[in-house]
């Protein structure tokens, strides 16, 4: 008993220590002045300029868009690689997993000016700011996509569940994604999440890549500091509140289909 007292007082204080800036944050944005011990000036009106300005919407738009393309093509091809990898060749599984893990290395601003100066002049759609940036984005959140699949495969031990699903008929490659998959979904979800909060946060290869090209929303916040610190703040709210409501959104879809699998 003392034990989980304990355990709760600590989950509680941590709470509070990391919700503890978002909250300050707010407060700071919904006041005029804050020059004293206390502020002055209650508003709103960082919050209404921001939720009616059709440039932040479209910013919004933009960064779900590029967060949730990479996400989708990385994960298909790690799934596709780690299907050969289990079925066919397991002994490659050392390289792919040093392959994935180069990018832990290389800093955003390294990889995003080297991708620029490569295929900046090359033929389309090589060229194109829109692919170089899913493709930079792509080999970022290599690493985090590639080890929670592989974790997940692990996990639900792979090879075994694919060597039962042929002993009753199924094909491998039918066993890998009607059956794996499916029993791997959380760690996918884990996954697609952390990188899609990487992507969500980025400012330095949006910015040198895309520019005034593709203005995400990392990029409406580094021109708004310029304006208004109360206006930044309530952008941060904003921001934060929508990254909450996705990753709650994300969790609500995957839990409902996994209660209604069961109760099939």
């Amino acid at each position: 008993m003392i034990k989980n007292k304990s355990s709760m007082f600590v989950i509680i204080a941590i709470t509070i220590y990391l919700i503890m800036p978002i909250v300050f944050t707010f407060f700071y944005s919904i006041f005029a002045e804050w020059n004293e011990v206390l502020p002055k000036g209650l508003t709103f009106r960082y919050y209404i300029q921001i939720l009616t300005d059709l440039h932040f919407m479209e910013s919004i738009g933009r960064t779900l868009f590029i967060s949730i393309l990479p996400i989708v093509l990385c994960t298909i091809v790690i799934l596709l690689a780690m299907y050969v990898v289990i079925v066919f060749a397991p002994q490659y599984d050392k390289y792919i997993q040093v392959l994935s893990t180069i990018p832990y290395a290389l800093q955003g601003v390294i990889i995003a000016i080297s991708v620029l100066s490569l295929y900046a002049d090359a033929p389309a759609p090589f060229s194109n700011r829109m692919v170089m940036l899913t493709g930079t984005y792509c080999i970022l959140i290599l690493p985090y996509m590639y080890q929670g699949i592989k974790n997940s495969l692990n996990t639900v031990n792979a090879p075994r569940l694919i060597e039962a699903a042929q002993m009753l008929g199924a094909s491998r490659i039918y066993a890998f994604f009607a059956v794996i998959v499916p029993n791997i979904l959380s760690g996918i979800t884990v996954s697609a999440l952390l990188s899609a909060a990487i992507i969500f946060g980025d400012f330095v290869i949006v910015n040198i890549i895309g520019g005034n090209y593709f203005e995400t929303s990392q990029v409406y916040l580094y021109k708004a500091m310029f304006k208004s610190g109360q206006l930044t703040s309530a952008i941060g709210v904003v921001l934060f509140v929508i990254t909450l409501l996705l990753s709650a959104g994300v969790y609500f879809i995957k839990n409902k289909k996994l209660n209604h699998g069961e109760m099939k």
